[in-house]
């Protein structure tokens, strides 16, 4: 905090709207201390492998699998499905080749530069690619070319890395799925599954169905590869294992060589089982079961609750995807596919020499949906079946560290662990991904690691990429929000607080670096937050510290956290209420601090009326309890309307006011414009987020811009004709810094508010991991100042002088006002008036004095001695003039500070300032020398013996005011805008002389 001049009573004094309690008429109450329910509870250390420090995988880049095919063929629909499922990379490490079995084919990545990575190109095969593996040689695809589940096909193709021209083509015995080849490059092993059909009624889908899969082994040593023959592949009969559920029908998955090339471990899914071969002769050394879990503390119910008090029991594990971590233990993906899925992964002992063999080592138990629930991308809509359902898995050592990396299939992100201790995997960070993350593909060559993801549905926004990330120093980018443990009773060890789909941003009354945030209706009942940001601050994540569980289910389009501990909502529409569904309209919703309703405000019908399916966006206001006010914003244009509506809802009065905002266009076929979060920026000045439908790359507007609103009564209707539409400003433009944390850009920027610390903080809403890549991005904007500067149609806002359109000359206020706009003091309203009989709030009051007499006063919100009140908080309207106000640091304000605000410690900036409260401020601040009021008072109406009455008659004896006609003063009665400047100019002209 910073004050340039000293306040005497030579000095001029602008006008002051900071009341004391000391002079407050009529006295009010201190507002009820919070309840229990919404206090803060301090958060947890962070979890192990959380912290931000040693090495992290960055994201460097996302490829749509769509380019591709553009790149084969300019021509090409970029809108038809196309994915990347399983990938390889070639021996120089420079060119990604992954299966797209929608487009019946390869695709080709350069990665040369890992930061930029382009398509090169797309390569059809003979049947739909089920694997891929590339070698100094080759690239070897293996695809299906199946005509129905009870005759099987497949083939081996052998392509050239260089031309990516087909060499050779060899038919198989049956239908394959995953390949993999030894490390010196002389054997490749393919599961042969011959698939299950799930809808063969006979057999309830199940097993057995029968050609058996099995295990083909092909020498890749000779010199001509187009010598092979379909006879000279040889076949490993994997039928009648002892201990699995169908011997008959084993079903082989997936393969994988140890790293010593002396083993291959094969999973069986649907059999659960696992089997050790033996990478020379490919017969089989041993098998073990992969067992069965219990697991408890996770969601089992598709209820919208995010409850973790559901379990399994017995479950059979289903390994998928298996890796060597070493040579004597193996790491399976327990999917499930037929009967089973512990959600999890397992490391069991694969050493066939030990008495330990087929034991378990280490099971995840529920600490993967954990991760999911802690960075709020678990599958909702899946939990029910297989929850984040673990299904791709790799191992690989970078430097000194073996990682093992497991994706979830349905939570979009892949969870990185070091497992140098194979019995005791830490968990060292979530990678988020796109949607259905299948292809694990380790690089450490080149410390990158490159994540292919294969869902994508363009209808609805879902593609298919290739990602690459690098080993490097320091916490990854993302994630970029996660929470702390839950706490409470029910709370168990380790247990995360869930959430998910969070729309609705505010600050915290009060706290500097804290926010509040809240879901749409994907959760019920609702829950508010709270946000640490400063968890944030050296690279990690910001922190959901506790929650707060509202009485019913609301669809949460805004939130505005009052001074007085209770909650604002801006309801979309729907209410879940016992479990019930109603559409009740939109409108907002008043909670308590326990998250009891207390009141709801329906829209005015004739709004409500136009909007169909568009609702409120957010809401936001100042002041506090009978003294706010609130502003909202409505999505899009309402039917027969060129503009979307931003409403005032003033509470002490119920009354609604409404002014129109212009959205941008779009050409896009089935894009839109809307508004998507309001947030106050001070007392006339809102920030609001506008966005388009489109995500990746298609993303164009995801955008903040300002509006002023003006005073009280300029809106004077909800009709259309009567809705003065606002003039916008841009003030930041957020989608580069979504394009620039490398990832799928999200559609959905929806979250806004500015903290105490007065920084501007962001947030896209996951649509809870359903048609969305389920990745939040938190971001912080940076300080409001930058962003919102001094803007030029406040009227407390210093400009240069323009004669208002209401203050012509012939007018007592005329040159009273002039000099408050040579003075700096204000520049009036965007219509061109300055409104001399509108009266002045405490807020601009403070700030016309604080622009006038110190000009140059700075506050710092991290600063423990700036004077802060619960209901100012740094970066609300007015913080700067009203913390002035409150200075009584040497030589900031007079002799002390100008307001110490109510008894109940808030200061109430939206509340308009009496004619003695004004005086009294503008006699403090002035502190003339050597004033001794007089025995008997001027006024008959203010008294000896009343707080304010040294002030006011000073006033009088200065000739700063007069009585009315009667002789009264008046002293409780609000002041007007023209009476201020009177008093000012006043004041100011024989000061200055």
């Amino acid at each position: 905090m910073s004050t340039h001049r000293r306040l005497s009573g030579a000095v001029a004094l602008g006008l002051s709207a900071v009341l004391t309690g000391a002079f407050a008429a009529p006295t009010f109450a201190a507002p009820a201390e919070a309840a229990a329910g919404a206090a803060v509870p301090a958060a947890p250390a962070v979890p192990a492998g959380e912290a931000a420090e040693g090495q992290s995988f960055h994201r460097l880049a996302t490829l749509p699998a769509y380019e591709n095919q553009l790149a084969a063929d300019p021509e090409a629909d970029p809108s038809a499905p196309t994915v990347a499922e399983i990938s390889t990379v070639t021996a120089d490490g420079n060119t990604v080749i992954h299966t797209d079995a929608e487009a019946g084919g390869i695709g080709f990545v350069d990665i040369t530069d890992p930061e930029n990575p382009q398509a090169a190109g797309f390569k059809a095969t003979d049947g739909s690619p089920t694997s891929v593996y590339a070698t100094e040689a080759f690239i070897i695809v293996v695809t299906d070319t199946s005509e129905d589940f009870t005759h099987p096909t497949g083939k081996v193709e052998f392509w050239d890395p260089e031309t990516l021209e087909l060499i050779h083509g060899v038919e198989l015995k049956g239908q394959p799925d995953s390949i993999d080849v030894s490390p010196d490059g002389t054997t490749a092993m393919i599961a042969m599954e011959n698939q299950r059909d799930e809808d063969r009624e006979d057999v309830d889908g199940g097993l057995p169905q029968l050609p058996a899969g099995e295990l083909a082994v092909i020498d890749l040593s000779a010199e001509d590869i187009t010598a092979l023959t379909a006879e000279a592949i040889q076949y490993t009969d994997l039928t009648g294992l002892a201990g699995l559920d169908t011997p008959e029908d084993p079903e082989p998955e997936y393969i994988k060589f140890s790293p010593d090339g002396t083993k291959a471990a094969l999973t069986l899914q649907e059999n659960n089982g696992v089997v050790i071969l033996d990478a020379a002769t490919g017969e089989v050394i041993d098998h073990f079961s992969a067992g069965a879990v219990s697991v408890e503390g996770i969601d089992t119910a598709e209820d919208g609750n995010l409850s973790l008090d559901g379990s399994i029991t017995d479950a059979v594990r289903e390994p998928d995807a298996i890796g060597w971590i070493g040579n004597d233990h193996v790491a399976t993906a327990n999917e499930g596919d037929w009967k089973g899925g512990s959600r999890g992964w397992t490391v069991f002992n694969a050493d066939p020499e030990s008495a330990e063999f087929g034991d378990v080592v280490w099971d995840a138990g529920n600490s993967f949906e954990n991760l999911a629930h802690r960075y709020g991308q678990f599958p909702e809509h899946r939990a029910e079946n297989k929850g984040a359902e673990p299904e791709g898995l790799t191992v690989e050592t970078y430097g000194d560290t073996t990682y093992a990396f497991v994706g979830s299939e349905r939570g979009n992100f892949v969870a990185v662990y070091n497992v140098d201790d194979p019995s005791n995997p830490v968990f060292t960070q979530l990678m988020p991904s796109t949607n259905g993350p299948e292809g694990l593909l380790a690089i450490p060559e080149r410390n990158l690691m490159v994540v292919s993801s294969e869902e994508d549905d363009a209808e609805v926004g879902v593609r298919a990429t290739v990602q690459v990330f690098e080993l490097g120093d320091g916490p990854a980018a993302v994630p970029t929000l996660k929470s702390a443990d839950a706490t409470g009773p029910a709370a168990t060890e380790g247990q995360p607080i869930t959430w998910s789909a969070l729309g609705a941003l505010s600050a915290v009354p009060g706290e500097a670096d804290k926010l509040y945030a809240a879901p749409d209706d994907f959760l019920s009942p609702s829950r508010i937050y709270t946000v640490d940001t400063t968890t944030a601050d050296d690279g990690g994540p910001a922190t959901i510290e506790a929650e707060l569980a509202l009485e019913h289910g609301y669809d949460i389009e805004g939130l505005w956290a009052d001074a007085d501990g209770t909650f604002w909502l801006a309801v979309e529409g729907t209410a879940i209420t016992d479990g019930e569904v109603g559409s009740e309209g939109n409108r907002l919703v008043h909670v308590d601090a326990e998250g009891q309703e207390l009141a709801s405000v329906d829209l005015p019908a004739e709004v409500a009326a136009g909007l169909k399916g568009q609702g409120l966006e957010g809401v936001t206001g100042y002041g506090s309890g009978e003294d706010a006010v609130l502003y909202t914003a409505v999505q899009r244009e309402a039917a027969g309307e060129d503009f979307a509506r931003i409403g005032r809802f003033t509470v002490a009065t119920g009354e609604w006011e409404w002014f129109g905002y212009s959205l941008e266009s779009t050409d896009v076929e089935g894009d839109w414009i809307g508004l998507s979060e309001i947030t106050a920026v001070d007392g006339d000045t809102l920030a609001v987020i506008e966005r388009d439908k489109l995500n990746g790359p298609d993303a164009a507007l995801k955008k903040v811009f300002t509006v002023e609103v003006p005073e009280a009564g300029a809106a004077t209707g909800a009709a259309a004709e009567e809705v003065p539409v606002l003039e916008k400003t841009e003030a930041i433009d957020v989608l580069p810094q979504l394009q620039d944390l490398n990832g799928w850009t999200q559609e959905k920027l929806e979250g806004l508010a500015i903290a105490g610390n007065g920084n501007v903080y962001a947030a896209t809403d996951n649509d809870g991991v359903e048609d969305a890549t389920g990745e939040t991005v938190f971001l912080n904007l940076g300080p409001a100042a930058e962003h919102f500067p001094t803007d030029p149609t406040d009227p407390t806002d210093p400009e240069p002088v323009v004669d208002f359109t209401d203050n012509q000359p012939g007018s007592v206020y005329y040159a009273p006002v002039r000099w408050m706009q040579a003075a700096g003091v204000t520049t009036g309203y965007t219509d061109g008036t300055y409104r001399k009989a509108a009266e002045i709030t405490r807020g601009e009051s403070v700030a016309f004095l604080q622009r006038y007499l110190a000009p140059d006063y700075t506050t710092d919100p991290a600063d423990e001695d700036t004077p802060v009140f619960p209901d100012v908080p740094a970066g609300a309207p007015h913080f700067t003039p009203i913390a002035w106000a409150a200075d009584d640091s040497d030589g900031a304000n007079g002799a002390g500070p100008v307001s110490e605000g109510y008894a109940d410690g808030t200061f109430r900036p939206g509340q308009d300032v009496t004619r003695a409260e004004f005086v009294t401020f503008l006699y403090r601040a002035a502190d003339p020398e050597g004033f001794t009021a007089p025995e008997v008072s001027v006024f008959p109406d203010v008294p000896s013996s009343g707080s304010y009455y040294e002030a006011i008659s000073w006033a009088a004896a200065e000739g700063l005011v007069n009585g009315y006609h009667g002789g009264e003063y008046r002293p409780y009665d609000p002041i007007s805008r023209g009476e201020v400047a009177k008093v000012m100019h006043q004041y100011g002209v024989a000061q200055e002389g």
